[in-house]
């Protein structure tokens, strides 16, 4: 990347791209340099000469750089948009206010394979990998009963864009698991929390576990028609006009009625319990529910969705900025949740 040599040649060898704490005034920035940056905030502006710019702030996944261009062309303007990873291909390091800013002359948006491979870190993504989440998949659907397994199978390839979407897409712009892959994990949480809890009750309620783990699986599938997302890093830029007329719970509902139809079309007690599940899994009208729970295996499913979402939203406060000991007001939740370590209440060191 920089024609100093050592720093070059360590990074041409190793393949780590370069973070923004790397970067000193003056530095070249060529294609080698795997110069990955999201987009966070981006603008077309007018300068005194009454020339176009574009002022954006670059994030490398740890810290941000205000980015300058210049020579505004309509390819790059595309390519700066807010929300977009993009490769610099060809720029140059300079300071504004004693802090780093990168002049870009060239960029281009990273393909899906690039953000896999080579951006690991620079967008919010699931604790577990896909090849994890995968594993966990197919364990727990091992465990379901035989025409549970096949409506699952059908699940997966019903529509095939449909299950790259659910292992790829945030559950959530901002309230819970927020991140690549988050809705599978979300989805793999609560399948493993509804059905240790549904294991616990089977033998003395009549409680079908097989059921409340199918349910938990695909309970949010209609996130992927609510959400409007970037094309390459499939994060969710705004809610779809649909998402927010209609809702994931009735379109995810309907969604599996299709798939029902087409595997079990005579099996009309199974469509009608897994879809109430599916239609009351947030419990109660005012979450957004149009059915209140009202078999075992829906009070189930909907109590560990709850629980998954909620704890996730807290996990998202004790990771940001906090008061002492305290988040702060958890916007789900609509209160704040104090952190205790492994021992008790974490005491911060007096620096005074």
């Amino acid at each position: 990347m920089f024609f100093s040599g050592f720093l070059f040649f360590g990074r041409a060898m190793t393949r780590k791209r370069t973070m923004i704490s790397d970067l000193v005034e003056g530095d070249i920035i060529i294609p080698d340099s795997l110069c990955y940056f999201l987009v966070r905030k981006s603008s077309v502006r007018v300068g005194r000469n009454n020339q176009k710019y574009i002022d954006a702030d670059l994030f490398d996944g740890t810290t941000n750089a205000n980015c300058k261009v210049w020579d505004v062309r309509d390819d790059i303007e595309e390519v700066l948009k807010a929300g977009n990873v993009v490769k610099v291909l060809n720029g140059k390091v300079s300071s504004y206010q004693s802090n780093i800013q990168i002049v870009i002359n060239d960029a281009e948006m990273v393909s899906s394979e690039e953000l896999e491979s080579d951006c690991t870190g620079l967008l919010p993504e699931s604790k577990w990998s896909a090849q994890e989440l995968k594993e966990k998949w197919e364990k727990i659907s091992g465990d379901l009963d035989e025409k549970h397994k096949v409506i699952l199978k059908e699940f997966e390839t019903f529509e095939p864009k449909v299950w790259e979407m659910f292992t790829t897409i945030p559950a959530g712009r901002s309230m819970h698991h927020a991140c690549r892959r988050g809705l599978w994990e979300h989805s793999l949480s609560v399948a493993e929390v509804s059905g240790k809890v549904a294991g616990i009750y089977q033998s003395f309620y009549p409680v079908n576990r097989s059921l409340v783990v199918l349910a938990s699986l695909i309970h949010d599938v209609g996130k992927i028609f609510e959400f409007q997302l970037n094309r390459t890093t499939a994060m969710v830029e705004k809610y779809s006009d649909r998402g927010k007329l209609l809702g994931h719970v009735y379109m995810g509902a309907t969604w599996v009625e299709k798939l029902l139809s087409k595997v079990f079309p005579e099996d009309r007690e199974l469509k009608m319990e897994l879809l109430h599940i599916m239609l009351s899994h947030h419990g109660e009208y005012e979450f957004g529910s149009p059915k209140k729970p009202k078999t075992m295996e829906a009070l189930i499913v909907s109590m560990a969705d709850n629980l998954d979402a909620n704890l996730d939203a807290v996990n998202i406060g004790f990771n940001s900025e906090m008061d002492e000991n305290w988040t702060k007001t958890v916007f789900s939740l609509q209160r704040t949740f104090f952190k205790t370590g492994n021992d008790g209440p974490i005491h911060h060191e007096d620096k005074t």
